[in-house]
């Protein structure tokens, strides 16, 4: 099994410079894509900004109590962890993990080209 490298990327100086929604998912901007970064209990989670079902605006979703982001349009359930839908229907949101550091809140993404990542 191959572990896949990842490039750390900067994308706020701070986590409160970051202002999250009522669902607890904020927008970040990295090499001009948008994604999206939730907060579950102390656990921060970097996800695609679109949902892979219908191409929903997951800055409209929310974060459950289940550790799952929860799509707008059709409540499809996205475990923060794995990116895999509940309902087992096959749909994965793709997942960056992030880093607070004191020098500032980064993004992971896999190394091996742009299209690679989104």
């Amino acid at each position: 099994m191959s572990l896949k490298k990842l490039k750390w990327h900067k994308v706020a100086d701070n986590i409160n410079d970051i202002p999250l929604t009522a669902g607890d998912i904020g927008e970040v901007t990295l090499d001009g894509k948008k994604l999206c970064i939730g907060r579950f209990q102390e656990g921060w989670y970097g996800f695609a900004h679109e949902c892979p079902h219908a191409g929903a605006s997951m800055m409209d979703a929310y974060i459950n109590g289940a550790c799952q982001v929860i799509c707008p349009v059709h409540q499809l359930k996205f475990n923060l962890k794995t990116g895999r839908d509940a309902h087992g229907d096959g749909y994965k949101l793709k997942m960056y993990p992030v880093e607070v550091r004191p020098d500032g809140v980064f993004m992971g993404v896999e190394e091996g080209g742009l299209f690679k990542w989104f």
